[in-house]
């Protein structure tokens, strides 16, 4: 932040009705502008709008269509994040013995982390074959769009975040360091739209199946699944809402940009 001031504008990834107080805040020292949420909002349609992705794309869309409205979890730790084994263990058993619905995107290890890639428990596959599907890729924005999808377990990296938040998905947060965590943090206790799972490598502990069928079962039925849900859409209109703001933003910085060109030019 020490070289905030020498920027005459901030263009961030958000929206003014998501972080108000602190874009008020940080704007005393720099313009603040939000300008997202900064994706093309999907429809939550079925496969054969998904033309050019994957087949792979296909087949995650396919079997969601084959779903009961608000029934599966989706579960995704984004391209970085490497579980320890025992903890995709745990997740696993307490997926089979919550008989939720599942989506998991389970993918191999990058090469430059040098370790062996996961391994589900054995009959874990065989065992949740009419409820779940583990793919190696999915189209996360059709994903987190289509109505049979319940909650979204998921790392809380921002981009998920904000994708989550603006279509209206409640959160399973499990981060792993970094502004993870805090991102965490903000959609459990301020934003009200997730249940807090773990804290990953920055906690250094692995959850065990017990709560993970705990939580998964509290942010997909009951009470508690209610009040998420109605916050997520509470915030998805919020979002819909923020995006005049945010192009006047851009419009805005558009300008800026040209009168800095027009000031320097004069200057020559």
């Amino acid at each position: 932040f020490k070289n905030l001031s020498k920027s005459f504008c901030v263009l961030v990834d958000s929206f003014e009705e998501l972080e108000h107080d602190y874009i008020n805040y940080l704007s005393k020292f720099v313009v603040i502008r939000p300008v997202g949420p900064l994706f093309k909002t999907p429809k939550a349609t079925g496969a054969r709008d998904i033309r050019g992705d994957f087949m792979k794309s296909d087949d995650c869309i396919e079997w969601l269509n084959s779903r009961a409205p608000a029934s599966v979890v989706y579960i995704s730790f984004g391209s970085i994040v490497y579980l320890p084994q025992q903890q995709v263990t745990e997740i696993a058993y307490g997926l089979l013995n919550s008989h939720v619905s599942f989506l998991w995107v389970l993918r191999p290890p990058p090469k430059e982390f040098g370790v062996p890639p996961h391994v589900l428990p054995d009959g874990f596959l065989e065992g949740t074959r009419d409820k779940g599907r583990v793919v190696q890729w999915s189209p996360q924005e059709e994903v987190l769009a289509h109505p049979s999808v319940a909650c979204f377990l998921t790392h809380c990296g921002w981009n998920s975040s904000m994708e989550a938040l603006t279509l209206g998905v409640p959160m399973l947060t499990f981060p792993a360091w970094g502004d993870q965590v805090t991102n965490a943090k903000f959609l459990v206790d301020v934003f009200g739209v997730g249940i807090k799972l773990g804290y990953g490598q920055s906690e250094n502990k692995v959850v065990s199946r017990d709560e993970v069928k705990k939580r998964l079962l509290e942010a997909t039925v009951g009470p508690k699944a209610e009040e998420l849900k109605q916050n997520a859409l509470k915030w998805k209109n919020a979002a819909v809402a923020a995006c005049g703001s945010s192009a006047r933003n851009l419009d805005a910085f558009v300008k800026d940009i040209k009168k800095r060109d027009a000031v320097s030019v004069n200057e020559i």
